[in-house]
């Protein structure tokens, strides 16, 4: 199976890449793994900087305060992002790139996540990149249900703000 990585994959890894760990190569590789993306070289300490960088950039745009702000920030990731799209007929059929091909992880991952976010909150709204709505969690999520109202992370936090708001009512005499 091909994964198009530019859309909703896209913006699912750029919400990842927001919340993981990123202190070695190794947690790149297993990110690049768990969002089935075939890097074309070994990560590398570098990045992992880069990495880092990117993910405070991506950070800008979950954390836009309005409409306007996060198409300024996204504009801006696209810009450092990605590249000319182009057609590339390595590792499998042929499929759309933004970026050249033989570059390192940083750049695959920050032209997946510029690009799949842009094409994600433009198709689904710009509402649909969220931080988790538990008072207690910062998780950020691209939502990708079908009705576009998701507030939590998880069920599990959903279901810890339900327990915590039942508790809160005054009860019954």
């Amino acid at each position: 199976m091909h994964f198009n990585h530019y859309s909703d994959e896209g913006a699912q890894l750029a919400a990842a890449v927001v919340n993981t760990r990123l202190d070695s190569p190794a947690d790149i590789v297993a990110l690049a793994a768990e969002h089935y993306l075939l890097l074309e070289h070994a990560p590398t300490d570098d990045d992992v900087a880069g990495l880092r960088r990117w993910r405070a950039a991506l950070a800008g745009v979950v954390d836009a305060p309005t409409p306007e702000a996060r198409i300024e920030a996204l504009n801006r990731l696209l810009a450092r992002g990605t590249a000319h799209p182009r057609i590339s007929l390595h590792n499998g059929p042929p499929h759309v790139h933004f970026r050249p091909d033989d570059v390192p992880p940083e750049r695959q991952f920050a032209a997946i996540t510029a690009f799949g976010l842009a094409w994600f909150l433009t198709q689904r709204g710009l509402h649909r990149l969220a931080r988790c709505a538990a008072d207690d969690c910062t998780i950020a999520f691209a939502d990708v249900t079908r009705n576009g109202r998701q507030r939590y992370c998880s069920p599990r936090c959903a279901n810890r703000a339900a327990v915590r708001r039942h508790r809160a009512r005054p009860s019954a005499p």
